[in-house]
Parts: C-alpha cells; sequence; structure tokens
C-alpha cells in the first residue's frame, strides 16, 4: 500500500512538471491591427522574442513585427 501511494505521489509530480513545461511555450504577441505609426508606452516589463532579442515590452515587439514584416513570437516574458 505504501509503494502505491509513494508511485502515484511521483506519478503527480511528474504530471505537474510537465504541466509546468509546456506553459512556457512561445506564443504570439497581441498586437494591434494599426495601419500607422504603432506608440508605445514606457512600462518596463520585458519579453524575450524568438528572434533572441530582448524588448522592454510587449508593445515594442509588435512594433519590430510590423517594421521588419517578421513572425517574431514571445519566448519568455523577461529578459533573454
Amino acid at each position: 500500500m505504501t509503494g502505491r501511494v509513494v508511485l502515484l505521489g511521483l506519478l503527480l509530480i511528474c504530471v505537474a512538471a510537465d504541466a509546468n513545461q509546456k506553459s512556457g511555450m512561445m506564443r504570439e504577441p497581441s498586437c494591434p491591427d494599426v495601419k500607422k505609426i504603432l506608440v508605445c508606452p514606457l512600462k518596463f516589463d520585458p519579453v524575450c522574442g524568438s528572434n533572441g532579442n530582448t524588448y522592454a515590452n510587449e508593445c515594442l515587439l509588435c512594433a519590430e513585427r510590423k517594421t521588419t514584416k517578421t513572425d517574431i513570437l514571445i519566448v519568455k516574458e523577461e529578459i533573454c
């Protein structure tokens, strides 16, 4: 009985660790559909782009996507 409890506990830990890893997947930034120049706030909330660059905030990543016409995704919400 004790062995089953330990095994079940280890299984739950593995499932939780796998779910935590999957939450770190890349995501599409929420960029507004604007035709003109995008004006971004000066708020520092760094995001790491899939191109390896750190952007001060998600808006600046969106501006880079618009300027370069590249599909940059957010890898993580912190400095690269």
